[in-house]
């Protein structure tokens, strides 16, 4: 099976239509899709988790999501698990369910408990919980009986995994609905997990590959196969000028760390020739830091931060450069020299932070690739409205650029496309997350020929590799007692799986 760099965004009814039509009624074909499903969901599950799971409820409706929920608690089990499985409006009522609901594995303890028994559940410490009861085929309302049953779920304790969508979610429904702590999308992403209604019950959000041939969208999701411009070989004959020649201009006297994490950043992204300009105050510390780089000293006002005086300087370092990184910790004294640096770029130019404002916008408004990458404050502050998909995208059309919406399902859009990254997460929830992420989207703009990708691409590319190692942190460390910049070590590992 050929893995895909991106499935598209569909609603249920067009992932169920086109997924009829690939399967034929070929029912070995149904099974080899149900089986890559289920493996893909206990991946996930088991990701989250963090350790092996000795209890297990699979919460399971008549069709295939049911059946898709009991697979992935086989294979997320071992020896000695026990898996509970409560039917709620009973038991598999086609051919494919029926087969999976036979399986079974050594050492595997299954048991059955009647669906009004549900509540007396309640008590007991569940460590995985599956969500298998309705599917997209899910059309409301909502019968009495599952309303019930579903809110009886809400007081189980466990992790809560929601297969395809939570039971409830569908495409004229949006609640009320399985509250899930993961939801593990099938195949594609599906549409109304993206409802701002739906978000309560969806939690982190996972679209998994299962090898459905479902064509390009505009609107669409990446996969880890995105990466793969990265895990090629460098070419033979290239050298330090061909890999990313990259300016980043930062910091204050009260604020030097954000720009130190865009050079750490760059550095280990792969940028060959980083320079960096920050406070004259801090240059030589950084130097001794990150060897690496060229550091350049500015001057300094009264507040802290770099004057105009520092102008002609940087007008020579400009000169030559492939990407520019502008605006993480200059403080907002320094708005003249930003918005006249950001006029004088002459390659693409990277706005985050005190960059995000109208002011630069405008000023470098000739420059034909600029990426923006605001959170929801820096986002109202320059477009006011409050951050939206459909606000980013026009926003993007408008102003002739490509928008990192940051968020907890971070999108990509250049106002015609949209790429959602379901990857990352509240691990990602800590100061100076969004300077790394600038300094690995300047260093993949700067290497984007040579890497062969649009800018649209490789800000993509950048964004997910980013995601990608923040999972990695999170599966090798935690999310608790780890600090923003060891993600920077996952960049290398998440290449090689």
């Amino acid at each position: 099976m050929g893995l895909n760099s991106r499935l598209p965004v569909l609603s249920c009814a067009e992932a169920a239509a086109a997924e009829a039509a690939y399967l034929g009624g070929d029912t070995a074909l149904a099974w080899r899709l149900m089986q890559r499903a289920s493996r893909g969901i206990a991946h996930e599950a088991r990701s989250l988790l963090g350790r092996k799971p000795r209890r297990i409820l699979v919460l399971a409706g008549k069709g295939n999501n049911g059946a898709d929920a009991f697979l992935a608690a086989l294979h997320c089990a071992s020896a000695g698990t026990q898996i509970i499985a409560v039917f709620a409006e009973g038991g598999p009522a086609r051919p494919p369910a029926q087969r999976a609901w036979a399986a079974r594995k050594k050492g595997v303890c299954i048991g059955i408990v009647a669906a009004a028994n549900l509540r007396q559940l309640q008590a007991e410490e569940f460590c995985l919980i599956f969500d298998g009861i309705l599917g997209q085929g899910f059309r409301a309302p909502l019968s009495a009986e599952l309303r019930r049953f579903l809110k009886a779920s809400d007081n189980l304790q466990g992790l809560r995994v929601a297969v395809d969508l939570p039971s409830g979610i569908g495409d004229d429904a949006h609640g009320p609905a399985f509250r899930a702590d993961l939801t593990v999308s099938i195949g594609c992403l599906k549409r109304p997990l993206l409802s701002a209604k739906a978000r309560p019950f969806v939690g982190r959000l996972r679209v998994i590959d299962i090898g459905l041939p479902l064509g390009e969208t505009e609107e669409a999701c990446v996969t880890a196969a995105s990466l793969d411009p990265l895990r090629r070989p460098r070419r033979a004959g290239g050298d330090k000028r061909h890999q990313g020649r990259l300016l980043i201009i930062g910091g204050s006297d009260r604020m030097p760390g954000a720009v130190l994490m865009n050079t750490a950043a760059a550095l280990r992204s792969g940028a060959a020739l980083v320079t960096t300009c920050l406070p004259d105050s801090v240059r030589a510390k950084a130097a001794v830091t990150f060897p690496e780089a060229m550091w350049c000293g500015l001057v300094t006002g009264r507040e802290g931060s770099p004057t105009t005086s520092n102008l002609p300087a940087l007008r020579k370092l400009i000169a030559g450069k492939d990407a520019l990184l502008l605006g993480s910790g200059l403080g907002v004294k320094a708005a003249k020299l930003i918005g006249t640096v950001a006029a004088a770029c002459e390659g693409e130019l990277i706005l985050d932070a005190d960059a995000l404002r109208p002011p630069v916008i405008n000023a470098s408004k000739q420059i034909r690739v600029r990426v923006l990458l605001p959170h929801a404050g820096e986002f109202k502050r320059l477009s006011g409205r409050t951050m939206s998909v459909a606000a980013g995208c026009a926003f993007a059309l408008k102003t002739k650029t490509i928008i990192i919406l940051k968020g907890p399902l971070t999108c990509v859009t250049d106002g015609r496309r949209v790429l959602h990254i379901p990857f990352g997460g509240p691990i990602l929830a800590r100061g100076g997350s969004g300077d790394l992420l600038a300094g690995i989207v300047a260093a993949v703009l700067a290497r984007r020929r040579e890497l062969g990708l649009t800018a649209f691409d490789a800000v993509v590319l950048a964004t997910t590799w980013y995601a990608r190692a923040a999972d990695w942190l999170r599966e090798t460390r935690g999310e608790e007692a780890v600090r923003t910049t060891e993600l920077l070590a996952g960049l290398s590992p998440v290449l090689r799986s």
